[in-house]
């Protein structure tokens, strides 16, 4: 059961059971618990006699009893709990830290005073308990935030000074490191930076120049640790890099560029008796800048649409107010003359679509014609999310309040010296300069063919025309070019490695523009009202689509599978399978058929053919165990006709590869395990496997 699945948030959900026998003068209802803990509100029982129960309160409510199971838990209660936890730590394993989170909801909520004082009392009671068991090991803080909006470095008054305040940033880590650490003093400070997003799981994340930005934010504020959250491993290498040598050495690195964020130049005007004509957020547009050069916004790199909010409050005559608009330093609005196109008092939007930008900065100018320009509002619709601004006003609904002309640096260093060095190390000399040069003009800038679409890593129709979107993957040739260049083994298999991910998610972004168009065709399918018409649009519109969606899942897979070396990778495939194929595949495919009135001809179902270059995965290649510890090793075989791989070991430097024939656990999936007496001290191994060519 999933209640918000059924009915959504904050929604009542009732459920009915009839002929349910008691036979026994007790009624037992069972929960088990499957994502979550299970929930249930209220019990009503309709039979001989009707009885209510509120659950999980001591109070009555109307002609529904109170719930006579345990009351909510007292201090004393939590108090125990702890000491029983604490104590069962102690005897069963070493722990270093006992992390307390705050609630995730901490980052876009208000915090009641009550909520925020029961916090502070549940870790004191923790820190009691500790006390009577004597524990081992240190306590710490964490969270979405360091502390509640209404004091960030509270609990830096209140918890002794032994225990560590750490926490992730916001927004999933494209805001900037907690400036409040700052005021952290006389304790240890952890900061957090996000390696990567779980909205973009699906994609490949460069963003190795905001880990710098981080880790000299982190030490600028006196952090005391620096880590990085993540789900995935080696395509994050290079986010790990910089941030590892970050916290080693800061030296050499360029500043960013400074800004002035919010309005430069101009003043504010208001009008706000006045009702606005077009509109139901009057606020927005009752306030505005004006005479102003320009506004300019930290935001994510990507791709952006940005409305710009206009309403002409003052003059009442063409002609009076034109101004031309740059944004990133193209024309988009030339001579806009807002009384002609809407008159006064009356909301006038424009959106302009493919913004692109490359520097952390949203950057929107202003040239007068006649008069002074005049600015209401902005919303940044960004590729993690929409931010909108009250330009010249306070904070209205989900608007923010024009943010006060300050200068600022950017969210991201320059990371060219890192790329020299990386690039350098994974591929060889060969290509060093191209590719360095390549990676340092990527890293924060790659296309996000994926987004939080009912979950982390979800596609999503993409309407644009096809040539627009491939204009963002260019440099997948660029570097596709380099391979020539590259020599050595292993240098090869680093740089294959990237260049699959790379043609992966371009093929990723062609699923998100077949997907829109798919959507497209179904659409007008559920309008066609003639059976006849409805099957011949089926069976000459919507199942070419189809047939395309399922060669470029090939070519999804193809290249996907190239890059698997672990077992976060296989999670990337998981993905795909689990999330987002039914939406895609599934059950459109169902509807198809039932539109042709027949099963789906084979070229419009996906293959169950292995179709890339044959690959021997293991996915944990044990390097280090301890005296005696069994070894067993997964091994995963891609090939048309896959055949059983061989593992061979010996002792270390010494004799003949004995060899152990591994056996099968699912379809293409093998496991091995070392003999005893492989481990009793240092040895060698290796994994083979013949082609099915032989």
């Amino acid at each position: 059961l999933d209640v918000f699945a059924r009915v959504g948030k904050n929604r009542p959900l009732d459920l009915t059971f009839d002929d349910v026998r008691v036979t026994n003068g007790k009624l037992i209802v069972e929960f088990i618990q499957q994502v979550e803990y299970p929930c249930i509100s209220a019990i009503e029982v309709h039979g001989p006699q009707t009885i209510k129960i509120n659950c999980g309160t001591t109070a009555a409510y109307k002609d529904y009893l109170a719930d006579e199971g345990r009351s909510p838990l007292t201090p004393a209660d939590v108090e125990r709990l702890y000491t029983g936890m604490f104590e069962r730590i102690k005897r069963t394993h070493p722990l270093d830290y006992y992390w307390f989170w705050t609630p995730e909801n901490w980052t876009w909520s208000a915090v009641p005073e009550p909520v925020i004082r029961q916090t502070m009392d549940d870790m004191k009671t923790a820190l009691a308990a500790a006390g009577r068991v004597n524990v081992p090991f240190k306590f710490a803080t964490c969270g979405w935030v360091l502390g509640p909006q209404t004091n960030r470095a509270l609990f830096d008054q209140d918890l002794p000074k032994s225990m560590p305040l750490s926490c992730i940033n916001r927004a999933v880590g494209h805001d900037a490191v907690e400036p409040a650490f700052a005021e952290v003093q006389g304790r240890g400070k952890w900061a957090i930076p996000w390696l990567e997003d779980d909205p973009g799981l699906l994609s490949p994340q460069l963003w190795a120049g905001r880990m710098r930005k981080d880790a000299a934010d982190a030490k600028a504020y006196g952090c005391t640790g620096l880590m990085g959250i993540h789900w995935r491993t080696r395509t994050m290498g290079p986010n790990v890099a910089a941030l590892a040598a970050a916290a080693w050495d800061q030296s050499g690195w360029a500043e960013p560029p400074m800004r002035t964020i919010g309005a430069e130049g101009g003043g504010i005007e208001t009008l706000a008796d006045r009702a606005i004509d077009g509109t139901d957020e009057d606020a927005v547009y009752q306030t505005q800048r004006t005479g102003l050069r320009s506004y300019c916004l930290p935001t994510p790199n990507g791709v952006h649409s940005v409305v710009l909010k206009f309403c002409e409050l003052a003059d009442s005559e063409k002609g009076k107010r034109v101004f031309t608009v740059k944004v990133q330093g193209k024309p988009v609005l030339e001579n806009l003359d807002i009384f002609a196109e809407a008159g006064r008092g009356k909301a006038l939007d424009k959106t302009i679509g493919g913004v692109h930008v490359t520097d952390g900065w949203l950057v929107i100018e202003f040239a007068p014609k006649a008069g002074v320009p005049c600015l209401a509002g902005v919303q940044d619709n960004a590729p993690y999310g929409p931010h909108k601004y009250n330009c010249g006003g306070p904070a209205y609904k989900d608007y923010a309040a024009d943010p006060p002309p300050q200068r600022v640096a950017g969210r991201y260093l320059s990371i060219a010296d890192f790329y020299r060095d990386w690039v350098r190390q994974s591929f060889g000399p060969e290509a060093a300069d191209k590719a360095a040069d390549l990676f340092s003009r990527i890293d924060g800038n790659l296309p996000r063919p994926s987004n939080w679409i009912g979950g982390p890593g979800g596609i999503f129709p993409d309407d644009r025309p096809w040539d627009e979107i491939a204009r963002d993957y260019a440099f997948v040739d660029e570097m596709e070019a380099m391979r020539p260049l590259i020599k050595g083994g292993g240098n090869l298999e680093r740089f294959d490695y990237w260049i699959d991910s790379f043609r992966y998610m371009r093929a990723n972004a062609r699923v998100d523009w077949l997907m829109a168009r798919q959507n497209a065709a179904m659409d007008k399918l559920k309008k066609m009202t003639d059976a006849a018409a409805k099957k011949e649009f089926a069976r000459q519109t919507w199942l070419p689509i189809r047939v395309q969606i399922v060669a470029a899942l090939d070519e999804v897979y193809r290249h996907l599978l190239a890059t698997v070396t672990n077992a976060s990778e296989l999670g990337t495939i998981a993905n795909w399978e689990q999330h987002n194929l039914p939406g895609l595949l599934d059950k459109p495919g169902e509807e198809l058929a039932s539109a042709l009135g027949e099963p789906l001809p084979a070229e419009a179902m996906p293959s169950r053919e292995f179709k890339g270059r044959p690959r021997l995965i293991v996915p944990v290649a044990r390097t280090a165990i301890n005296a005696g510890e069994p070894l067993t090793l997964k091994i995963i075989v891609l090939d048309r006709s896959p055949q059983p791989p061989t593992l061979h070991w010996r002792p270390m430097g010494t004799g003949g590869f004995d060899r152990i024939p591994a056996r099968p656990i699912a379809r293409a999936v093998y496991e091995a395990a070392f003999p005893a007496n492989a481990l009793e001290k240092d040895m060698e191994y290796y994994v083979e496997a013949a082609t099915s060519s032989g």
